[in-house]
């Protein structure tokens, strides 16, 4: 008989626990849009609050449960604030990586310039997975990014793919005219399973052309662009799982390099 008074307040406290978390969560989760002209506005998805650090993380899908996403909610403990830009809406593009190397680099530009102009944070980073380092890449080769000041402390290209053709067997890789033109710290982390990582040296001294500090490194077990793939290996599936480790451990390291 006593028991229920008991299961009761314990049932209470946990529906409490459960609202203020949701709570939080949609304190955490905000948007809002950036003109760029008449026809061109991009919805910006802002994760977390003002913190130490700030990432700008260019992606080929949205929605609240891609990797990208959920990753990036595991991260606000860490001291971090996450940016997801929504390019490919603005122009009714499909999420697909060839259609987010069509967005066009002014746009991709006001928008990490916007961001920077506004964030409370006084670190900020790029980030892009695969295809989605062509965003990054052009927006770090914009005038206005390299001087938009000193919060842009670098990028962080996950398996990146970034030819501008498919490559030729025996041929070196073809990359987009932007590769090469960026003043800031790159930092690129290639599978270890994938034949891209013999292609690290041409790609780290193609990006560093124009004055970068690059550097490269694996990760071990897996493909390219391991994180979004539909079909994963048990290893990739552990280092999806482990996606904000890799990253935390990987902007701390961004942070040693000198700009």
């Amino acid at each position: 008989m006593h028991a229920y008074p008991f299961k009761l307040n314990w049932i209470i406290k946990l529906l409490l626990l459960v609202t203020c978390l949701s709570f939080i969560q949609v304190r955490a989760d905000n948007s809002y849009s950036l003109e760029i002209n008449e026809d061109i506005e991009i919805d910006i998805l802002t994760i977390g609050e003002g913190s130490t650090r700030a990432i700008i993380w260019f992606a080929c899908n949205q929605g609240d449960e891609t990797a990208e996403v959920i990753t990036a909610r595991k991260l606000l403990n860490k001291g971090y604030q996450f940016y997801f830009p929504d390019m490919l809406s603005a122009h009714f593009l499909s999420p697909t990586p060839s259609n987010i190397a069509r967005v066009p680099t002014q746009e991709i530009s006001k928008v990490i310039v916007q961001i920077l102009q506004t964030t409370k944070s006084e670190q900020v980073y790029l980030i892009g997975g695969a295809r989605a380092a062509v965003p990054v890449l052009k927006g770090l080769s914009d005038d206005k990014v390299k001087n938009a000041g000193t919060r842009l402390k670098g990028a962080l290209l996950i398996t990146p793919r970034i030819n501008s053709k498919t490559p030729e067997p025996g041929a070196e890789p073809v990359y987009i005219s932007e590769a090469g033109q960026s003043t800031h710290p790159v930092l690129i982390l290639e599978g270890e399973r994938t034949p891209n990582r013999w292609g690290l040296p041409h790609l780290v001294n193609t990006l560093s052309k124009s004055g970068s500090v690059v550097k490269s490194g694996l990760i071990k077990g897996v493909r390219g662009f391991f994180y979004l793939r539909t079909e994963k290996t048990p290893e990739e599936d552990e280092m999806t799982s482990n996606l904000d480790q890799l990253i935390d451990t990987n902007i701390k390291k961004l942070e040693t390099f000198k700009q």
